[in-house]
């Protein structure tokens, strides 16, 4: 089975949003004295009030010249350059010159010229109107001083800021050239020691490759193999020794030493060719240590997301180590060919045996022993530095012959090698600070020549500038006159006045509508009543009593005394006959069975006898003896009879059918909470004047109708009756329910009386608007009464007490089955009936009727005394 969302719906939160900015117009009053107060002083304060004249001057900025020194973005160039414009407009020292020039604000100039500074901050504008414009106004109640003083600015701006130009420019410039000055002295400086080493050291060269160290560019190979490139010069050698059989030996030891580097090169032994030139072997040995860079690069990477042990990072490893071996025989390829050595056969490669490595190393040491001794027995001659250089690099790495012969000839063959490796390294400093002093040089001539094309055109006003774009004008409108003041004024006082309202509404906590009662999240909304039409109140009458004497003339009757209410053995609770008469009474007196809630049947007034007044109600009375006195529990002491109208139901004559529904749903909710058996039901509200005992009366009416169940109507309120006076019932004081608990709290026995007032409805009241002893409802003779009544009606209708101020309330919760709260819309409070529900508990309380639901939220007043028409 489907079931309904208890969640509201947009359109529902939609409508309650609208329901409650509607009651904005509860507080009209109250708006509409605000807006008047607050026009009238918008009014005074727009007569009062000077006019303002506004003047602007428009500025541009341009760039006639563009040298290059400071490239930024257009917004970058208003970010930076507009805050310092205004910083320079609103400077003291200027404003205080244009005041003292115009003669402004004479008042506060007199008494301090802070003062009038800063009340002309507060007139004066600059705003960047685009990336390149700037306007400049000036307020002032005169027009022509607006503008006069408009133009003075801005030729004040204009002024400071070529200055401020020319200086910044001049500065550079200046700084500039000292920086060229410096820089050209470095420059000389680096020239000169360079030219000293060239001096001291004649081998080395100006130019590319130019170390006398390095091997020649030239091939040594075949006949038949390529020549060197054309245009390619071979560095200046040293002149060779002119001794032949020193020349002999040195070639015998540069063949020894190239067939112990052929042994040892992994592409020798291999039988591959080796390169030509010294620079194709460079190049191959740097492309092999890029690739074992590269390699080492992916190992790297490969490693951050996969483990050593996994299959790509195995791989990896395996590139690297191929990669450096192919290095490794790179550089052995280039130590052979800066050996001279460009191709070694596979044969003599291979038949480099150990004995025969030995027997090469033994004629190396003994053909290094034979030239050292010839060049110390030539003596005097200029020691071949380079020679022997090239003999050392071309001697075998960690070869033990060979350091056996360098250390057998009897030269310092390591201090050679720093004796290289010193030149070397300072011919390479003093290269690279000359090319450094060179760039150095570039770059400042490069600024120093913008320093002096910005300085000439800022001196010249023709690189960067500020023109006046729109010059400043003659106001002929006022920029803030009396129409914008009122204007102004009464938008303040509108949005103060309506935000007022709403923050009442906001904070009014008084419950209008259902909505307020869901929101409180509380007892559950049973019913909401409408409100009713203002009518005047019942006609006073008298109930007529049963013990009274027959009269004459009513027809139908026999002589006899008066006689007493009759006895009815019906069981209790059963259902009346309306076929069947009272025993007593003779068919024609017997009273109709059905009494219409809206006044289309009533008793004709021939009908109301005697006997019948009688045994009005009696049909649906059952009356059980006393056990212990043999006497009824319940009488009826009178009938309520109005032959002029409709009696007690008058109060539903008219009622708006929305009215009726609210309680008919209502007594279709406690019909299902009844369930067959009696229930007790008492009507209590939060506080007084909130229709609690109006909304009682006619629930019991409509409990009533039809006469589908005896409903008895209990004052409840003993300290404020008002059920008798609202019904329009004037009691006689034997009547009175608090004078019969005061009775039985003496001792005296007797049936509780009851009056009648329709087959099916009777009243329990008191005969006037004050109790006469509204103590006894603390007895437990009241809660006894109760139980006595449920035994006899199906439902007993109580007009309880407020519940907030007293504990009547909570004795009438004991005494009950269920409490029903009624709430007063535009009058109870939230907060009331909150505190209301804690007092009671939830144990009985059946949920909330809010009564007199206006179509439109009112505010009403609280009153102290409760009104019977209510």
């Amino acid at each position: 089975m489907s079931s309904l969302s208890t969640e509201s719906t947009p359109r529902e939160r939609l409508d309650r949003a609208i329901s409650v900015l509607g009651r904005v117009r509860m507080y009209w009053r109250g708006v509409a004295a605000m807006i008047a107060v607050g026009l009238s002083i918008s009014l005074a304060l727009a007569l009062t009030t000077k006019r303002v004249w506004r003047s602007e001057a428009t500025l541009l900025y341009r760039e006639t010249i563009q040298t290059g020194r400071d490239p930024q973005s257009s917004a970058a160039r208003a970010a930076r350059l507009g805050p310092k414009l205004k910083d320079t407009l609103t400077a003291r020292g200027t404003l205080a010159d244009v005041i003292e020039e115009f003669g402004l604000y004479p008042e506060k100039t007199a008494r301090s010229m802070v003062e009038a500074v800063e009340e002309m901050k507060d007139h004066v504008g600059f705003r960047a109107q685009s990336s390149d414009t700037y306007v400049i106004s000036f307020t002032h109640d005169d027009p022509h001083v607006a503008q006069q003083v408009a133009a003075r600015l801005t030729q004040i701006l204009i002024e400071d800021y070529r200055r401020a130009s020319v200086g910044a420019a001049t500065m550079t410039r200046d700084f500039l050239r000292e920086e060229l000055g410096d820089a050209s002295a470095k420059v000389e400086e680096a020239s000169r020691a360079l030219a000293t080493f060239l001096a001291r050291n004649p081998q080395f060269q100006w130019g590319l490759n130019d170390s006398p160290y390095a091997p020649a560019p030239q091939t040594l190979g075949p006949p038949g193999a390529p020549a060197p490139a054309a245009g390619r010069v071979a560095p200046a050698q040293p002149a060779r020794p002119a001794d032949p059989q020193l020349a002999a030996l040195e070639r015998q030891l540069a063949r020894v030493d190239a067939l112990l580097g052929a042994g040892r090169s992994p592409s020798a032994a291999s039988g591959q060719p080796l390169p030509h030139s010294v620079v194709e072997a460079q190049r191959a040995r740097d492309a092999a240590a890029t690739a074992v860079a590269s390699a080492e690069a992916a190992l790297a990477e490969k490693l951050t997301t996969v483990t050593p042990l996994h299959p790509d990072a195995i791989a990896a490893k395996r590139r690297v180590e191929a990669a450096k071996g192919q290095l490794a025989a790179a550089e052995s390829a280039l130590g052979l060919v800066r050996a001279g050595l460009t191709e070694v056969s596979r044969d003599e490669a291979r038949a480099l045996t150990p004995p025969r490595r030995a027997a090469l190393e033994a004629e190396r040491s003994a053909l290094l022993r034979q030239i050292g001794g010839l060049r110390a027995r030539a003596g005097g001659g200029r020691a071949d530095v380079g020679g022997e250089a090239r003999r050392a690099a071309r001697a075998p790495v960690g070869s033990a012959s060979g350091g056996e012969a360098l250390r057998g000839s009897g030269e310092p063959d390591q201090g050679a090698e720093e004796r290289v490796i010193e030149l070397e390294t300072e011919w390479h400093r003093l290269r690279l600070d000359l090319e450094r002093a060179r760039e150095y040089l570039k770059t400042v001539q490069a600024n120093e020549r913008a320093a002096n094309l910005s300085a000439d055109a800022a001196e010249d006003k023709s690189e960067t500038e500020l023109d006046i774009l729109d010059p400043a004008y003659l106001p002929s409108r006022p920029d803030r006159g009396r129409g914008r003041v009122l204007f102004a004024g009464a938008a303040v006082t509108f949005f103060f006045a309506l935000g007022v309202a709403g923050a009442r509404v906001l904070l009014n906590d008084t419950l209008y509508d259902g909505g307020d009662i869901h929101a409180l999240g509380g007892p559950a909304l049973l019913a909401a009543m409408p409100e009713l039409p203002a009518r005047p109140p019942l006609r006073e009458r008298a109930i007529v009593s049963a013990y009274g004497p027959e009269p004459s003339s009513a027809p139908g009757y026999a002589d006899g005394p008066s006689i007493a209410p009759p006895h009815i053995t019906e069981p209790p609770h059963a259902p009346p006959d309306p076929d069947a008469a009272s025993p007593d009474l003779a068919p024609e007196d017997a009273l109709p069975d059905h009494l219409d809630l809206d006044g289309a049947d009533v008793l004709p007034e021939s009908s109301w006898s005697a006997p019948a007044l009688a045994c009005v109600g009696a049909r649906p009375l059952s009356y059980a003896p006393s056990a212990a006195f043999g006497e009824p529990e319940v009488e009826i002491l009178g009938a309520d009879v109005d032959p002029e109208g409709y009696g007690v139901f008058e109060l539903l004559r008219g009622t708006p059918a929305a009215a009726l529904a609210a309680l008919r749903v209502l007594r279709h909710r406690l019909d299902q909470r009844r369930g067959g058996e009696p229930l007790a039901v008492a009507v209590v509200s939060p506080g007084r004047a909130e229709g609690k005992t109006a909304l009682a009366t006619r629930l019991a009416m409509t409990l009533a109708e039809a006469e589908r169940a005896r409903v008895l109507l209990v004052e409840g309120h003993l300290a404020r009756p008002r059920v008798a006076a609202l019904l329009g019932l004037r009691l006689p004081a034997h009547a009175g329910f608090s004078g019969q608990l005061r009775r039985r709290m003496a001792g005296q026995v007797r049936p509780l009386g009851v009056v009648a007032v329709s087959p099916s409805l009777s009243v329990l009241a008191e005969p006037s608007i004050e109790a006469g002893y509204p103590e006894a409802l603390h007895s437990v003779h009241f809660e006894a009464a109760l139980r006595t009544l449920r035994r006899y009606y199906d439902y007993v209708v109580i007009d309880g007490p407020p519940v907030l101020g007293s504990g009547d309330a909570n004795v009438i919760e004991d005494a009950s089955d269920g409490i029903l709260l009624v709430a007063r819309a535009s009058m109870t409070r939230a907060s009331s009936l909150t505190r209301a529900a804690e007092q009671l508990g939830e144990r009985r309380i059946l949920g909330v009727v809010l009564n007199d639901v206006a179509p439109r939220p009112v505010a009403r007043k609280r009153i102290e005394v409760e009104a019977p028409a209510t």
